[in-house]
C-alpha cells in the first residue's frame, strides 16, 4: 500500500506566532495516527528552526510538488486564510519597518493587480494562495483546519464566489467560531464548530510555573493608535501592583507589535522600572511567558488560545472581531473580551476573581476537544489514502 503523501499549507514562513503554531500541532497529531512525512508550505518557505517551527517549502515548489506526483490529501491549516490574497501574504513577509511605504503602494496601485503581480513573482497555484481551487479539490481530497470565516462576507464578490466554491468541494470543513458556522450556513456550506487548534499547546510545551503578580500586555500598533496616551495610565496604575511584559507576538509586515510596545515602553519607562519590554526570538518563548503569568491583556488571539490553555486568565481587547467571536464561543463564562483601553485595569481587577482550577479546568477541556478534532480531520485523509 503507498504510505499517505499529505501536505499542508499556510502562512509558516514569517513571525506570526499562531501562524507558526499550526504546522508544530499538525506534525504532532499526524505522528499519533501515520509513519508518514507530512510536509508543509507557504509563501517564500523557511527552515522555520529558528522560529521554533517546522520547515516549509514555498509556494513554487508546492506547485511542482503537484505536478511531480500528486498528493493523497491537503490541508489547509487553519487561522484566517479564507481571505489572504497574494498581497497581502507578501506585504506580511516584508518586515515592519517598511509598512508606511506599503501602504503608500496599496494606496496608488490597485490591490487586485499587485495581488496578481505577487503571485507571478512566488509562482502560485491557485487564485487564493491558501484555498485550493475546485479543480485541486477534485483531484486531491482537501480538507479545512479550524479556520476563520468572519470575513466571508467582507470579500470581493469574485473571491466569495471562488471561496465558497472550493469549501463545497473539499473533503471536511471545520471552523472555530459560531459566526463562521452561521456566516457559512447563510451561504448554505455546513462546517463542523471545532476549537483553534493551537489549543493543545500545552502538549507541545510544558507549563512553566507561574509568577506571583505578573502581567502580559500586547498589541498592534493600528489597535493603539489613538488611544495610547489612555493605555500608558492604565498599565501605569497597574504597575504599581503587577510586573509587566510588553510581549511582541506579531513580528511581521502589517502586525506592528514591537512598534507599539516600544512606544508604550519608552512612556512607561520613564515612571517605572516594573515593566519589561520582550522581543521573542521563537513561539516556544512566547508561550513560556503567557503560561508563567496570572493576567494576559491583549488583541491577540492565539494569545488569549495560548493564556487558556495555561489557565492563564484573559483579558481580550476591543475591536478584534476574530477574538471576541472567539472567546464567546469558547470562554464565554471564563475570559472577559472587547475591552476598551479604558476599562483596562477594571478588568484585570474583575480576573482576579476568578478560581485559577476553574480556569485550568477550561484550558485541559479546550485542549481535549481540539486535539480530537485535529485527528478527525487529518483521519479523513487517512480513510482516503
Amino acid at each position: 500500500m503507498t504510505p499517505p503523501n499529505v501536505v499542508s499549507v499556510g502562512a509558516f514562513d514569517r513571525f506570526n506566532y499562531g501562524d507558526l503554531l499550526f504546522p508544530l500541532v499538525l506534525e504532532s497529531r499526524w505522528a499519533a495516527l501515520s509513519d508518514s512525512t507530512l510536509s508543509h508550505y507557504a509563501l517564500w518557505g523557511a527552515r522555520g528552526q529558528g522560529w521554533g517551527t517546522a520547515r516549509s517549502g514555498s509556494a513554487r515548489d508546492l506547485r511542482r510538488s503537484f505536478a511531480d506526483q500528486l498528493p493523497t490529501g491537503c490541508v489547509v491549516a487553519g487561522g484566517e486564510v479564507l481571505s489572504a490574497t497574494w498581497y497581502d501574504l507578501t506585504r506580511h513577509s516584508i518586515p515592519s519597518g517598511f509598512d508606511l511605504a506599503v501602504a503608500a503602494l496599496h494606496r496608488s496601485v490597485p490591490r487586485r493587480r499587485l495581488s496578481r503581480i505577487c503571485r507571478t513573482l512566488a509562482g502560485g497555484m491557485w487564485d487564493l494562495p491558501l484555498v485550493p481551487d475546485v479543480t485541486t479539490s477534485r483531484q486531491v481530497p482537501v480538507v479545512y483546519n479550524a479556520v476563520g470565516a468572519t470575513s466571508v462576507d467582507t470579500m470581493s464578490d469574485d473571491d466569495r464566489v471562488r471561496v465558497l466554491d472550493s469549501l463545497r468541494a473539499g473533503k471536511y470543513l471545520s471552523v472555530r467560531d459560531n459566526a463562521s458556522v452561521e456566516i457559512l450556513r447563510s451561504h448554505g456550506v455546513d462546517a463542523d464548530l471545532v476549537p483553534d487548534s493551537a489549543a493543545v499547546i500545552d502538549r507541545l510545551f510544558p507549563a512553566t510555573p507561574k509568577r506571583p503578580r505578573t502581567l502580559v500586555f500586547q498589541c498592534s500598533r493600528h489597535w493603539l493608535r489613538g488611544h495610547e496616551d489612555e493605555v500608558v495610565s492604565q498599565l501605569r496604575a497597574l504597575s504599581e501592583r503587577y510586573e509587566i511584559t510588553l510581549l511582541a507576538i506579531g513580528l511581521a509586515g502589517g502586525h506592528s507589535d514591537l512598534t507599539a510596545l516600544r512606544r508604550l515602553f519608552r512612556q512607561l519607562s520613564k515612571t517605572t522600572n516594573r515593566v519589561r519590554l520582550v522581543t521573542p526570538g521563537n513561539v516556544r518563548e512566547v508561550a513560556a511567558e503567557i503560561a508563567s503569568a496570572d493576567c494576559y491583556v491583549g488583541t491577540s488571539l492565539h494569545g488569549s488560545i495560548t493564556a487558556m490553555a495555561y489557565g492563564t486568565a484573559v483579558v481580550g481587547l476591543d475591536r478584534i472581531p476574530k477574538l471576541s467571536e472567539y472567546l464567546a464561543t469558547w470562554a464565554p463564562d471564563s475570559a472577559l473580551r472587547d475591552v476598551p483601553a479604558s476599562s483596562i485595569v477594571a478588568s484585570v481587577d474583575t480576573t482576579e476573581l476568578y478560581d485559577s482550577r476553574e480556569l485550568a479546568e477550561v484550558g485541559a477541556r479546550l485542549s481535549r476537544v481540539s486535539a480530537a478534532a485535529t485527528d478527525r480531520m487529518l483521519g479523513t485523509l487517512l480513510e482516503v489514502g
